[in-house]
């Protein structure tokens, strides 16, 4: 081998080594902390697989963890947990919000008493925060959701929007990625009416009924939400349009499996949410450590290696379940 050659070999060799190393950053997990996990509401089953992947994390970290939540999709609810867990004098305080900005002055004030704060799966203000946990790019769901529509119900299609509420930070963001790359690659499918199911089944059955009775044309339901995905489902089998309408959003594969299998889901973007909320724990211990730079890598046994880019940490390209694969996940 040629002198430099292998000067270079080796230079780069150790270079990957080093990276590794950095990666592999060991957590001190001598002493026991505090954890809580604050979801929008407690009861979602996205959510309670979130719970899932923390407390599987949570014994390897030596974290004592609590999940605790409002029972309905409310900001105010979190804000007043939040106080609480202030009081408890909790180490790290994770919370999804209903609400960026009314959960950002609580959330300050957790910072200012040296309680690490983690957003995960829809942010709150960044100066509310140290760290979010985002679960995919927007625009790569956006993207996701977007092409599951085209795939069937075609390129003009006529789709109407069930979210969850007006005000959901991470619909929203996902919303306005589906409307950008819409407008950008199938022009003439068109968005005729967004309505709102407070991610509430009930309601959101209620709300996909509506659309499907006001807006005969509609041949497609986004709804990225896990409520309003099972709600704008089953709408469409208590009217008996299988065939005609097609829903698609963000929910979790038990919760959407029979649709699936019966056709009225064909493609339902997501992710891992267990993976999710393990990670969500491993952020939350560095977090409390003071071990987590704005800017750094760090690994995840069982899940990979991840960047921070200017506190923000994306956990996965967006998994699409289908009939083909849905049966893999269990949560």
């Amino acid at each position: 081998m040629k002198p430099l050659i292998k000067m270079l070999l080796v230079s780069a060799s150790l270079g990957a080594m080093a990276t590794a190393a950095h990666a592999q950053m060991s957590i001190d997990t001598s002493k026991t902390i505090k954890v809580a996990m604050v979801p929008k509401l407690i009861g979602l089953s996205v959510f309670k697989a979130n719970e899932q992947g923390a407390i599987e994390a949570a014994k390897s970290l030596n974290i004592n963890f609590l999940y605790t939540g409002p029972v309905t999709a409310s900001a105010q609810g979190q804000v007043d947990i939040i106080n609480s867990l202030v009081a408890r004098k909790f180490d790290a305080i994770t919370v999804t919000s209903n609400n960026p900005t009314e959960l950002a002055p609580s959330l300050k004030r957790a910072m200012a008493q040296g309680i690490a704060v983690v957003s995960y799966d829809s942010d709150v203000s960044p100066d509310a925060r140290d760290f979010f946990i985002q679960n995919t790019a927007y625009p790569a769901m956006g993207k996701a959701l977007v092409d599951s529509v085209e795939a069937y119900a075609g390129p003009n299609a006529q789709v109407a929007i069930l979210s969850s509420t007006p005000d959901a930070a991470i619909q929203n963001a996902w919303l306005g990625a589906v409307k950008t790359y819409m407008a950008a690659t199938y022009p003439n499918m068109k968005v005729v009416t967004t309505q709102y199911g407070q991610s509430s089944p009930s309601l959101s059955l209620s709300a996909g009924l509506n659309i499907l009775h006001a807006y005969p044309q509609v041949t497609a339901i986004i709804a990225p939400d896990g409520a309003a995905e099972v709600g704008a489902a089953a709408a469409i089998e208590k009217l008996g349009m299988q065939g005609k309408v097609f829903a698609t959003g963000a929910s979790d594969p038990n919760s959407i499996r029979q649709y699936v299998k019966d056709g009225v889901i064909k493609a339902s973007p997501l992710w891992d949410e267990v993976g999710e909320g393990k990670l969500v724990m491993y952020v939350a211990r560095l977090a409390a450590n003071h071990a987590l730079k704005p800017d750094d890598t760090f690994t995840v046994p069982g899940l990979g290696t991840y960047t921070v880019n200017n506190k923000v940490i994306i956990f996965s390209e967006p998994l699409v379940f289908t009939a083909e694969n849905i049966d893999k996940y269990n949560f």
